[in-house]
């Protein structure tokens, strides 16, 4: 029995141990009283904010006000745009309103201002460079050749006077004017036949390779090292620009400035629209190359249709030739031998006749001869080539076949 005390003993002690169980829980419904108190502060500031939140809808009235003043804006830009409809409301006070022929007399004033100015740049570059402007421009050459022509005219007219050997200089002295831009004209139209002929392949084969998986920049460079007659130096050309970061519309522009053809601009100018607006390029290429060669065997077969009317120039002109020879070998000797007859005879019939001169006559014939040949030159190279100047080359030989035929002939 003794030994149960002591166990109630622990048994009342663990009673005290609940108790302070029990405080602790105290405590804890303190903790929670105080984090209550935390919880009601954070609602306060929550209630806070909330009033505070309550300040953006002012600055979104604000706002509303400022929409609400934009109408007025923009029913002052309506009423600026209306404006110009009208034609007595002026724009602008210090601004004048202009009448369509105004407008259309203002167009022409820059345009004739810009010719001049052009006319002034050539000129520039025609003293800066002569050899490569008369090359591009064969007229420029009159520029050289008429002050020498007048030198010759003036120091062959002191030695020989008016006489019919003064014919012989002006002559020589119009041949010396116009034989220079005719020869150079024939060149570059030599050149540019050339070019025409070898272009359509080269577009070609550009095609063919672009086809295959090149580039336009390796197509050209392959095409290059091929053999395109005088196509070949400009083929080489577009190769440099293309490798030196020039586009490939803007290397074919350049290089139809240089050549400055009809036919060329045309192929250039369909290649660059239909790449621009997104064509496929062998396509386009090819499609440019059919269209060149089209309009070339045209004009193979206007020229080989017009070559008769040519040939009709030089015959006619033969046929003006053999009458005034007949003339010179039939008619003038009799009537120069009337002439004779009749101022010995007397009795009036001297004045019925006159005085004939043969070669009064002559050089007459010689001056028609000379103007025949070079105006049928002129026509021949209208109807053959459809230019005036490539009848230069015809006028030149028509006039030396009329001075050969009344120098050793006539």
């Amino acid at each position: 029995m003794e030994n149960i005390k002591p166990i109630d003993e622990n048994e009342e002690k663990i009673p005290e141990n609940t108790i302070s169980i029990d405080e602790k829980a105290e405590t804890l419904t303190e903790d929670t009283i105080a984090i209550e108190e935390k919880e009601e502060k954070l609602t306060e500031d929550t209630i806070a904010i909330d009033e505070k939140g309550e300040t953006p809808p002012e600055d979104t009235i604000s706002i509303d006000e400022n929409e609400e003043k934009l109408p007025e804006d923009t029913i002052s830009i309506d009423e600026k745009e209306e404006t110009p409809f009208g034609d007595t409301v002026p724009i602008d006070g210090n601004k004048e309103i202009f009448t369509e022929d105004e407008l259309l007399l203002e167009k022409d004033k820059v345009h004739l201002q810009m010719e001049a100015a052009r006319k002034w740049i050539d000129l520039r570059h025609f003293i800066k460079s002569p050899q490569q402007q008369i090359k591009k421009e064969p007229a420029y050459a009159l520029l050289i050749s008429i002050p020498i022509a007048l030198i010759f005219l003036i120091l062959g007219g002191l030695k020989t006077g008016f006489t019919p050997e003064f014919d012989d200089v002006l002559l020589f002295t119009i041949l010396m004017a116009i034989v220079p831009p005719g020869f150079l004209h024939y060149l570059k139209r030599r050149r540019v036949k050339r070019i025409e002929q070898y272009f359509p392949n080269f577009l070609r084969d550009v095609a063919e390779m672009n086809r295959s998986g090149m580039t336009l920049t390796k197509s050209v460079g392959m095409v290059s090292k091929g053999e395109y007659g005088d196509l070949t130096i400009e083929i080489a050309k577009i190769n440099a620009m293309l490798s030196w970061g020039v586009s490939f519309e803007d290397a074919l522009d350049r290089f139809a400035d240089r050549v400055a053809t009809p036919l060329i601009y045309r192929s250039v100018a369909l290649i660059n629209q239909a790449s621009r607006a997104g064509g496929n390029v062998p396509d386009v290429l090819e499609v440019a190359a059919k269209d060149a060669y089209v309009l070339k065997m045209m004009e193979k077969d206007r020229a080989s249709n017009m070559v008769i009317y040519v040939v009709i120039s030089y015959m006619s002109f033969g046929v003006f030739l053999f009458v005034i020879g007949i003339l010179s070998y039939s008619f003038i000797p009799v009537m120069a031998e009337a002439s004779i007859t009749a101022n010995a005879a007397g009795g009036g019939a001297e004045e019925f006749i006159g005085v004939f001169d043969p070669e009064m006559f002559r050089r007459l014939f010689f001056h028609a001869a000379l103007i025949q040949g070079f105006s049928s030159g002129l026509v021949a190279g209208q109807m053959g080539e459809g230019e005036v100047i490539a009848g230069l080359k015809h006028s030149v030989i028509l006039t030396l076949i009329a001075w050969f035929t009344f120098t050793f002939f006539i």
